[in-house]
């Protein structure tokens, strides 16, 4: 059994000066082209993103490529640098397929057994000519994989694909006669068909596929070990997203509450708001401290990883909800109407908990690995 007690230097807790300057890019970037108006317009269009942000995100901030080994045609950095630069994209309820494509999509292919077949396509993803989306990583496998001479083919449905419906390309789990493996295939022949979901930030689709042309991204030998990469590293993704939305509306219903007045006072001034707010603060720091670690331990050692990540997706899912639920509350009757931004944000942690799981799992998780 693996030792569920990663050993970390503490170093890795110490803020960074890059981090922080990776982090202030990514915000006035975003502040510019991704604000709450401008992520409902792209959010309602047919593709569902912004294709010029998109662009700009891979051409000024190489997104795609962080993450992706300098050997592979990336940037060569790891785990921490992406949940700096989730943190911000999830306090934007930045719509475009950062998750699917440039965290978990690149991810899958710079795994693969094979580097050199699967280049050109990990190139453009790099490059953010192409978009991939991955597959549900957890519970039964929903496809089956079958040889045809060289080649493989794929069926099967997958009821909910994150992302799919403006997807070029699907990496997706498979049974094979020898076992599972790892395969990527074209959506073009496939059929997607749009879900209605709860956040229109997070788009999901029911893909079907009869005998998909596919190419073996990972056999069998390392199909366990590369799946569980990618399954850490999507709750660690999510859990930083979850941080981040923290942030954004802690600050938001701060400069709310000190600016709306009640009785010939701002609000913010009342001891029982005070103390909700200081609650926030509270869960902020948890989830930024989980974060940051969860991170540092996948940099450092994945496989001893779990427990860190499924502590920092436990206390980050739980502290999005909380806050996006006070800062309905603190919002008073404005933040009650839909039209309100702290709806959307509501809809997006609700929709992670269907998507990616709730808290209660990871906890489940987090005493599994502790063995109680």
């Amino acid at each position: 059994m693996v030792n569920p007690w990663p050993e970390s230097d503490p170093a890795v807790m110490a803020p960074v000066a890059e981090h922080d300057e990776l982090r202030e890019v990514v915000r006035q970037v975003l502040a510019k082209h991704a604000g709450h108006e401008q992520v409902r317009s792209a959010a309602a269009t047919e593709r569902g993103w912004s294709e010029e942000l998109w662009q700009l995100l891979n051409a000024e901030l190489e997104v795609a490529g962080m993450a992706v080994p300098e050997e592979r045609g990336g940037s060569g950095y790891g785990v921490r640098e992406l949940a700096v630069l989730l943190e911000e994209a999830g306090g934007a309820l930045l719509p475009e397929p950062l998750l699917a494509s440039a965290v978990l999509g690149a991810q899958a292919l710079a795994a693969a057994d094979s580097a050199d077949e699967h280049r050109p396509l990990l190139d453009a993803l790099v490059a953010g000519r192409s978009v991939a989306t991955v597959a549900p990583l957890r519970g039964p496998v929903a496809l089956r994989a079958e040889r045809d001479g060289e080649a493989w083919l794929v069926s099967g449905v997958l009821p909910r694909v994150l992302q799919a419906g403006a997807a070029d390309h699907l990496v997706c789990r498979a049974a094979s006669e020898r076992g599972e493996v790892l395969v990527v295939t074209g959506l073009a022949a496939a059929r997607v068909e749009q879900l209605t979901v709860v956040d229109p930030t997070r788009r999901q689709a029911r893909v079907s596929l009869e005998r998909s042309p596919a190419a073996l991204v990972v056999g069998t030998a390392r199909h366990d070990e590369v799946v569980e990469r990618l399954a850490l590293l999507a709750d660690v993704a999510v859990a930083a997203e979850h941080a981040g939305i923290v942030a954004h509306l802690l600050e938001a219903t701060c400069a709310y509450v000190v600016q709306r007045e009640q009785f010939g006072r701002p609000i913010g001034s009342f001891q029982a708001v005070k103390h909700r707010l200081a609650d926030l603060l509270v869960d902020l720091e948890r989830s930024r401290s989980a974060v940051r670690y969860a991170a540092a331990a996948m940099d450092a050692d994945p496989v001893s990883a779990a427990l860190p990540v499924a502590v920092a997706a436990a206390v980050c899912a739980d502290a999005a909800v909380r806050t996006a639920h006070e800062a309905v509350q603190l919002h008073g009757g404005i933040g009650f109407t839909w039209e309100h931004f702290a709806h959307d944000y509501l809809r997006r942690v609700l929709g992670d908990e269907g998507l990616f799981g709730a808290s209660r799992a990871q906890r489940a998780t987090v005493a599994e690995l502790i063995g109680v």
